[in-house]
């Protein structure tokens, strides 16, 4: 054991289970052995393989420990929240009005007859268009106007918890027993969210109304003052039609640019021309552009998209099926 080499004795330690150790625990392991090995024998040679064999042995004994020690930081959950259960998945379904006709049947989305909210068309990263003046719809014949309409999300993968909004019951509209209007705080990641809704009375005493999960997508393409309103993971190598660029500011041009770069050739510049040019104002006296284009990926990799000299990297991935 003690004339074994360096090599030869990792790849010993090699036979152990793949996760067990991490780089500094085996490591350590071996300048222990290294050092045991290379100190003056004074016993007899029946007792250097002894004393080898015994270092092997402690060896065999501490890799389970040291497995459960450092999987245990670095691969159990770090809170229950890893192992939350993703909601009952919504649907679109029509509302009612007074002469039955169904409306908004592709906007509306909820569990029927307990709870729906008037959904934009997709939920996005740290955008507030569709998170703004949100319209929450409620079945129940115990809802009334006394009481406040509380609304929770859930990251499924994370378990993370963010509280969206408090707000008070309005009288019920299109074939619901109540209303409410509510502003949600945009969310800061991707993927699945539970939405959870609980109604308040007025001594405090709660209900759960119904509870289901969203998709949150990847983040818009942001380029300082604009907004290529398409999310990053919805971006392919192929041809984009009807694209809004949104930018921010005064005195903007009547039509912007939009350049993509590839960065693995500087040379290889696509520009595209935004046109149709719309202005309005937000509720905050932000002055915003719109414009519409077209524009083209030719393939996967690593581009700069600029539009009016600001800029940022996307990475764009194989086309999907």
């Amino acid at each position: 054991m003690s004339n074994l080499s360096d090599k030869e004795l990792l790849e010993m330690m090699g036979d152990f289970p793949k996760h067990e150790l991490s780089t500094r625990q085996r490591m350590e392991l071996l300048q222990g052995i290294r050092e045991a090995g290379s100190r003056k024998q004074k016993k007899p040679f029946q007792l250097q393989r002894f004393g080898a064999f015994a270092a092997l042995l402690v060896l065999v004994l501490m890799a389970p420990i040291l497995y459960f020690s450092n999987t245990g930081e670095e691969h159990l959950p770090k809170s229950s929240t890893s192992v939350t259960m993703e909601a009952e998945e919504g649907d679109y379904f029509g509302l009612m009005d007074e002469d039955g006709k169904r409306l908004y049947t592709d906007s509306n989305f909820g569990i029927p007859n307990k709870v729906s909210l008037l959904a934009p068309k997709e939920w996005v990263v740290w955008d507030n268009r569709g998170t703004s003046k949100v319209m929450v719809f409620l079945w129940g014949k115990d809802l009334d106007v006394y009481q406040t309409l509380n609304i929770d999300a859930t990251h499924v993968e994370t378990g993370i918890k963010e509280h969206l909004n408090n707000a008070p019951l309005s009288g019920g509209m299109y074939g619901a027993d109540a209303s409410a209007i509510a502003d949600f705080y945009p969310f800061d990641k991707r993927g699945k969210w539970n939405l959870e809704f609980t109604v308040y009375n007025s001594n405090g005493e709660k209900k759960k109304i119904g509870e289901f999960s969203i998709y949150v997508k990847d983040h818009y393409v942001l380029m300082g003052n604009s907004t290529l309103l398409v999310s990053q993971e919805d971006l392919y190598a192929g041809f984009y039609e009807d694209a809004y660029i949104e930018v921010e500011g005064e005195d903007l041009p009547a039509e912007i640019e939009l350049e993509i770069i590839n960065e693995e050739n500087e040379e290889d510049i696509s520009s595209f021309t935004f046109t149709d040019k719309t202005d309005y104002t937000t509720t905050d006296g932000t002055n915003i552009s719109m414009y519409k284009g077209d524009f083209q990926i030719k393939k996967s990799g690593k581009y700069s998209f600029r539009v009016l000299g600001q800029s940022n990297l996307v990475n764009i991935g194989m086309p999907r099926d």
